[in-house]
């Protein structure tokens, strides 16, 4: 990507919009979806380049260095925020998370930026931390967010974005089967554990980030269909998650080291989608 155009406004305020909002509801449940009897990835360059551009834009319009600061601030005064702060608060970290997962996928090399990545990951152990009331857990990711929100840290961050080198179909395809195979092997384990169960359902989310993307600049049925299956998928994974996360918070050993067992409806649709995309062309 070059660098003297990043700050082009390349796509409608109403597009945008669109593809937000569908990222605030990407784990809406729909019991009845299913996936399409096929699953394809033909996709050429040029789209998987305006899915990088249209994250980078949105993440651009509305999220800033200042803005963390204050919540941040407000965090470390008061021990806690309002719900319109807690609202800001989130809907900054879904346009973090939602780049984050852009440059994971449309890269040909599958690497998040480093510290973008970091400064995206204390932003959620801060969100958890105020949402569950454990407030003797926000001392790091006050400190640690501290340190990222320097002007330099900050600077030299928002700059790696601009290292974008785009996928082309092939290296996607190989890309989105590894993805898949990481679930396949953490679901034939007997002995999953919280952690394990997170880091797959982050494949979820970043497919569930992928057909936003797809459903929203080159709408199909098809493109919605596997969008209201993964949607589904990553809402059951997140509930259950939330529940981990509590237990986490009394017991930390338990997280990282205690098996746990994977519900049925779960297991079932992780299934299908493994053997559905497993067989993509």
């Amino acid at each position: 990507m070059a660098a003297d155009d990043s700050n082009v406004q390349i796509f409608s305020n109403e597009l945008c919009d669109a593809l937000f909002s569908a990222v605030l509801v990407h784990d809406d449940i729909h019991p009845d979806s299913t996936l399409p009897d096929a699953i394809h990835f033909d996709y050429t360059q040029a789209q998987f380049e305006q899915c990088y551009r249209i994250c980078l834009q949105i993440w651009r319009q509305g999220t800033s260095r200042e803005a963390l600061l204050q919540i941040r601030r407000k965090v470390q005064t008061n021990r806690a925020l309002t719900a319109q702060e807690q609202l800001d608060f989130k809907y900054m970290r879904a346009k973090f998370k939602h780049l984050r997962f852009a440059y994971m996928t449309f890269d040909r090399r599958h690497r998040y930026p480093r510290l973008f990545h970091y400064l995206t990951g204390e932003m959620g152990n801060l969100q958890d931390a105020l949402k569950n009331q454990q407030y003797d857990a926000l001392g790091r990711p006050l400190f640690t967010l501290k340190l990222f929100l320097s002007r330099p840290s900050y600077a030299l961050m928002t700059s790696k974005l601009q290292h974008f080198q785009v996928s082309d179909s092939s290296n996607f395809k190989a890309y989105i089967q590894k993805e898949i195979a990481f679930v396949h092997a953490h679901l034939a384990t007997t002995d999953v554990t919280s952690k394990a169960f997170h880091e797959t359902r982050k494949v979820i989310s970043r497919l569930v980030a992928l057909y936003d993307n797809l459903k929203i600049l080159f709408p199909s049925d098809y493109h919605e269909q596997v969008s209201r299956f993964l949607s589904t998928l990553n809402g059951l994974m997140g509930s259950m998650h939330d529940e981990l996360i509590i237990q986490k918070f009394k017991d930390e050993k338990h997280y990282y080291s205690a098996p746990i067992e994977i519900p049925l409806e779960i297991k079932k649709r992780l299934n299908e989608l493994i053997e559905k995309f497993g067989e993509a062309h």
